[in-house]
């Protein structure tokens, strides 16, 4: 089952993950997309932290890199070695959440990442919250909309205490049968 989460920017795609995976009480897999602000306030840059506490400079506007989008210099290589450290374990099994955001522009400028995506969402046995834009910014994103066994829920800031409940009992009820099949199978 693939839960999406999409937006306007700036709507609270990565705080309602945050507030959802709190909630549930798991540990999941996977990363958190954080803005890097400078001390005037203003974006600079962006961060994927992974739920262990590991994390990598995503994108920058300072750093400069052989990739770009927009005003950011984005870090691929680095980003392939933390997407492939930080999914490997939700790959291979299947009673673990697996948090993606994004799953975005940035994001699949790497090769290897858009394959992992692809992996992850394309086994119906696999359980992904993950966030994507509105726009189909890449082939992949429209990809991932598209799958059997998703739910896209799209975010506003009216729907926000809704939604969240929602996604929360929607991935409780749904942990609560994988933890169930786990221990019947021991």
């Amino acid at each position: 089952m693939n839960i999406l989460l999409t937006g306007k920017p700036g709507v609270g795609k990565t705080t309602l993950v945050k507030e959802v995976v709190k909630r549930l009480d798991t540990e999941p897999v996977g990363f958190i997309t954080e803005e890097i602000r400078g001390r005037d306030g203003k974006r600079k840059g962006f961060k994927a932290v992974s739920f262990d506490g590991k994390e990598v400079l995503l994108a920058s506007k300072e750093k400069k890199s052989d990739y770009q989008v927009g005003s950011y210099y984005v870090f691929v290589d680095e980003f392939e070695k933390f997407a492939v450290d930080t999914l490997a374990e939700g790959i291979v099994r299947n009673d673990k959440l697996i948090v993606i955001d994004e799953i975005g522009k940035m994001e699949l400028l790497s090769q290897i990442f858009d394959r992992i995506v692809k992996d992850i969402l394309g086994d119906s046995s696999k359980l992904v919250l993950a966030t994507v834009p509105i726009k189909n910014v890449h082939p992949t994103v429209s990809w991932v909309k598209k799958r059997p066994y998703s739910l896209l829920f799209y975010l506003t800031r009216e729907n926000y205490p809704q939604l969240s409940d929602s996604i929360t009992n929607i991935l409780r009820k749904i942990l609560g049968k994988i933890e169930t099949s786990s221990f019947s199978k021991s």
